[in-house]
């Protein structure tokens, strides 16, 4: 498929995103914590996002020209804020990893880098729902972005920070996961019934979608199935003991990550432009 990089950027960039921003929020409860391995993973999938992003461009100097119009342009936006997201994840990590300046800077670089990130997805978002491709021109876009940098960044933010979360009570992480993929689930449905009902080029996308059912009924089995196998310690207890092992994390974090990457292929997958052209 010729958007791979595009389908790495995306990906990447949104899961770094959401590692960011599940470290901030621990970072308020649990202050005396690091959580360095969320941190350098936000970082290293930030660069492979930008990376792809600029494989993608051809050459380093189209990225430099996409930021001309930012005043029209949610790609130039989208470039932008991907780009300064990356700085401040390095920046960041770079001073957990010396142990340089302060937590007042540390802290205001995690909030920055979260409200940047979360302007990167919503700039991606509008991006594809503005782009000459009915099926991706729905609200759907916009909650697999969303579900997968929040769903995504939780659960691999909580499998990084396992050791250093062994103390507290890590359902609410679990909760999250479902809620969001619950929500993604929710969206899919009037998307799909309507899909079939607009223009040539949609109703070809909806074709495609039909023919790739068992992958997209894979990608639904993996995605609940991971955040119900994450939430199975707290059905079967009051509380997510501190000596439970890790295995079911792990293994509901392949599940989800496996099922939304079929989602990402499936969302390229399915592309059919109108006569116009992209925009």
């Amino acid at each position: 498929m010729g958007e791979t990089a595009l389908l790495i950027f995306s990906f990447c960039m949104q899961t770094a995103i959401g590692l960011m921003l599940f470290t901030t929020l621990a970072k308020q409860l649990h202050q005396d914590r690091s959580f360095k391995p969320a941190a350098i993973a936000a970082a290293g999938l930030s660069i492979i996002g930008v990376l792809a992003s600029l494989a993608h461009l051809g050459q380093p100097l189209h990225a430099l020209n996409s930021l001309g119009n930012l005043g029209s342009s949610w790609l130039s936006r989208e470039v932008l804020s991907s780009g300064v997201f990356m700085g401040i994840a390095v920046s960041y990590t770079l001073l957990l990893y010396f142990k340089a300046g302060g937590e007042a800077l540390n802290s205001a670089l995690r909030w920055a880098g979260s409200v940047v990130g979360l302007i990167a997805v919503f700039s991606m978002s509008k991006l594809y729902t503005m782009a000459s491709v009915p099926v991706w021109h729905s609200i759907n876009t916009f909650v697999d972005f969303f579900a997968t940098t929040i769903a995504v960044g939780a659960l691999v933010f909580l499998a990084l920070s396992f050791k250093e979360l062994q103390d507290a009570d890590k359902r609410i992480y679990g909760f999250i996961v479902l809620a969001t993929v619950i929500i993604q689930a929710a969206a899919a449905v009037p998307f799909a019934v309507s899909l079939g009902l607009d223009g040539m080029a949609a109703q070809a996308s909806a074709e495609i979608l039909r023919n790739l059912s068992v992958v997209i009924g894979l990608k639904w089995l993996l995605i609940l199935g991971g955040a119900v196998l994450l939430l199975w310690p707290a059905l079967q207890q009051a509380a997510v003991k501190a000596n439970s092992g890790p295995g079911l994390l792990y293994a509901a974090g392949v599940a989800l990550v496996c099922g939304q990457l079929i989602g990402r292929y499936v969302f390229y997958a399915a592309m059919i432009t109108v006569n116009i052209g992209l925009t």
